[in-house]
């Protein structure tokens, strides 16, 4: 049985991936996997704290414990700043993005 997953969010909000990416992530980390969530590409629009389903279960995701990373060179495509992520977010360069998904048993891409 595995005991780490990282859950990749690559689509922006109103794609239904970006919200199943998320409640994946929610449920391996409620059980008790050891979970990381990786926002890359359009993904990262997720964290900007706007309203509705997504801002609410990345916070509520964050606020118990779960780990949020992006990669910093997709937030700089976008023009998005650091300061306009919702809070608990690690921004994190290519080299970092590779080591925690080699470090996982498993990881799936939404």
């Amino acid at each position: 049985m595995i005991q780490s997953a990282c859950w990749v969010v690559t689509k922006a909000p109103g794609v239904e991936l970006a919200a199943l990416g998320l409640r994946t992530a929610w449920a391996t980390h409620q059980n008790g996997f050891e979970t990381r969530l990786l926002f890359l590409e359009e993904g990262v629009w997720c964290l900007l704290g706007g309203p509705g389903y997504i801002t609410t279960m990345i916070k509520d995701y964050a606020r118990e414990g779960g780990e949020l990373f992006c990669l910093r060179t997709d937030l700089e495509r976008r023009g998005i700043k650091a300061d306009a992520l919702v809070p608990g977010v690690r921004i994190i360069d290519e080299e970092e993005a590779a080591e925690l998904r080699e470090n996982s048993e498993t990881i799936n891409y939404f």
